[in-house]
């Protein structure tokens, strides 16, 4: 039942059975529109990059600088702009960023997409992607309140592509959220298309490609909105991106799971090494190539962690020191401590790595940095050594092998549950149809698996593959009809398509990742119990409820409203569930979907579409971003039309999900 205020559905997972040197360069920005003003507001911030001094970006407020200026110091990092008279309008670490942030300035950044051959871990890769010939992508640095305008340029052969701003609310600018199928057409070979977006909130995250597995094969790289923060440093060190590598394409992975003797039982792909930005060591045979970050001691320094993984959920941890999570996701956090992190796929985290009071300038001395895979949530080839980093005290030139011992800890696949936001939400309760037995509203989804039948195209026949499920359907986006342009029903069964309420309201999802106890009827379905790294486009979201016990629909729910967990990107656990709740207030179609990327391939997403007759207005309304948008399809349109641009010219172009 649907009630007209309030909406809670349940969501259930299937899937068939066989699932089980220096850093990166900043890319420095292309300048923009900075009106004069007798006044100057503009400083270096704080976490600039280390790796680039010479030309490090400047926070720019023109059209604050009557009323503000810059305080922040290593002993006030939560202050970031003051007000001149009155400091209820301080812009701090205490704003309420969804509803009020500064007015920066425009930066411009040009990325583009090529072809090449990576060897980040002593061996080569030799059909990766990356964007401007590096890996990771450069790092785009903005401040609080900025306006970004990056544009992306397509060199590659057989590929479309679309750049996705992890976590970036994107308010009101449902046609920058670069999910080609949903947003947009894929960017063509030789095009090119422009994100335009504001930075309404403030913290680390990561862009990527949301063309099917094409992320898997390189195409990332690091984003840094500086703000203030809720415990001080006094040094930055870059953005570390964390992920599970291959030496083959992620699309030969995925095809030899999916199409090659699939009888036989079809076998998930199994990830090689780890590495950290370009740093890594195969089978542990190139030690030289391990990521290393000297430091001084008494310092406290700024870590930035990022997980880019196609399939892995890392536990990380820097031996003898101590982390203090002070930001999960975009959402500052009351600082805690602890000796290690779990970071799913998608996930970010601002720690501070508080360095040891001293230390003999006269002797070298290294901690090892590990990345362990969480039991229950990789799958390699061989178990890695999760030893993949060297934090070191010293002048020499090359850092020493590490004797300590690592933490001892639950290895176990968790999301990280000690997180309470500095800015506070109050979720209003979901209401129930009896007082005594709190039984949810729940839009039922039925329960169902089914393989998925490729029809025959050309010389490939039709053939079955296995995939996830996700409200009924597995998600099948078509490139050449993206649903911004196609926005009023009916919609076809496999865009899995899904109506958020009303302006304003709360909308309540039970997400269900395993066995259930007393389930709802089940009509040829099957539960297949796994772990899923959940994220949500253009919102924050509230974790009202996570357990790892199985979902009993018998039960009422217990629900946490009053300053919950809030991010963008969840751990759903292995045979529990999880309720999360969102707020309408972003006009779009938002997509949901496991981050694991074959299971996204597979199928395991659906839409939210919100605020649908405000969008349509939106996007008449902005005819630049229509005519990009109209641009974009048609070029593509042309492209494809063309089977000699194919990979198989005379055969499937499409194999998979999309995204």
């Amino acid at each position: 039942m649907i009630i007209n205020q309030y909406i809670t559905t349940i969501i259930n997972f299937f899937g068939f059975l066989s699932f089980n040197d220096p850093q990166q360069q900043p890319l420095p920005y292309e300048g923009g529109p900075v009106p004069s003003t007798p006044e100057v507001l503009s400083f270096i911030p704080p976490g600039a990059a280390e790796s680039f001094q010479d030309a490090p970006i400047r926070c720019e407020y023109p059209a604050m600088a009557k009323e503000y200026t810059y305080v922040n110091s290593s002993n006030d990092r939560g202050l970031w702009l003051k007000h001149k008279t009155d400091p209820s309008k301080n812009f701090d670490i205490f704003t309420d960023y969804e509803n009020r942030w500064p007015s920066g300035i425009v930066r411009k950044y040009t990325l583009t997409l090529n072809e090449d051959r990576l060897n980040l871990d002593g061996i080569e890769a030799p059909l990766s992607k990356v964007f401007n010939k590096q890996y990771p992508g450069p790092w785009i640095q903005a401040c609080w309140g900025d306006t970004v305008n990056i544009t992306i340029k397509n060199n590659l052969t057989y590929n479309g592509t679309a750049i996705h701003m992890h976590g970036v609310r994107l308010l009101n600018k449902n046609l920058m959220d670069g999910v080609p199928g949903i947003t947009q057409c894929p960017i063509a070979p030789g095009e090119s298309f422009s994100y335009f977006f504001n930075t309404t909130q403030y913290g680390t995250t990561w862009y990527h490609s949301h063309y099917s597995l094409q992320y898997s094969d390189g195409v990332r790289g690091p984003i840094t909105i500086h703000g203030p923060t809720s415990a001080n440093y006094t040094d930055a060190i870059d953005p570390i991106i964390m992920a599970d590598h291959n030496h083959r394409s992620a699309f030969q992975d995925f095809y030899q799971e999916q199409f090659v003797n699939p009888a036989e039982g079809r076998v998930p792909p199994k990830m090689t090494s780890i590495i950290l930005n370009q740093h890594g060591s195969y089978a542990g045979s190139f030690p030289e190539r391990r990521y290393t970050k000297n430091v001084k001691p008494g310092k406290r320094y700024i870590l930035r962690l990022i997980n880019g993984s196609t399939d892995t959920t890392f536990i990380f941890s820097i031996d003898n020191h101590n982390l203090t999570v002070i930001g999960a996701d975009f959402v500052p956090v009351t600082p805690y401590s602890k000796d290690h992190i779990h970071i799913g796929i998608g996930q970010r985290f601002h720690v501070i790595l508080e360095t040891k009071p001293t230390h003999d300038p006269t002797k070298n001395e290294g901690f090892w940095i590990r990345t362990q895979p969480a039991d229950g949530c990789h799958n390699f080839e061989t178990f890695p050594d999760a030893r993949q980093g060297i934090l070191w005290y010293g002048s020499g030139p090359n850092p020493p092998i590490p004797t300590t011992n690592a933490f001892q800890y639950n290895a176990t696949c968790s999301d990280e549950l000690t997180l309470a936001p500095i800015v506070k939400w109050t979720i209003p309760a979901p209401p129930s149809k009896n007082i005594s037995v709190v039984e949810y509203n729940v839009a039922n989804a039925s329960i169902e698996i089914d393989d998925w039948v490729l029809p025959a195209v050309g010389t490939d026949p039709e053939v079955t593959v296995g995939d996830w499920q996700i409200l009924d359907d597995p998600i099948w986006v078509d490139y050449q009809r993206p649903t911004v342009k196609h926005l009023n029903p009916p919609y076809e069964n496999d865009s899995v398509m899904y109506p958020a309420q009303p302006r304003g309201m709360w909308n309540y999802l039970l997400i269900i990742g395993g066995n259930q106890d007393n389930p709802e009827p089940v009509e040829g379905g099957r539960l297949f119990p796994a772990a899923h790294p959940m994220h949500l486009h253009g919102h924050d979201f509230a974790i009202l409820q996570y357990s790892t016990e199985e979902y009993d629909a018998s039960q009422p729910l217990d629900l946490t409203l009053d300053n919950p967990r809030r991010r963008d990107s969840v751990l759903l656990p292995l045979n529990g569930f999880i309720v999360i709740a969102f707020q309408s207030d972003n006009p779009g179609a938002w997509t949901l979907h496991c981050h694991i990327a074959w299971h996204s391939s597979a199928g395991l997403a659906f839409q939210l579409l919100s605020e649908k007759d405000i969008l349509q207005d939106q996007i008449r309304e902005d005819p630049w971003a229509e005519r990009q948008l109209n641009r974009t399809c048609q070029s593509w349109d042309r492209w494809f039309a063309n089977d000699s641009n194919h990979w198989n010219p005379t055969g499937r172009f499409q194999d998979d999900s999309g995204i």
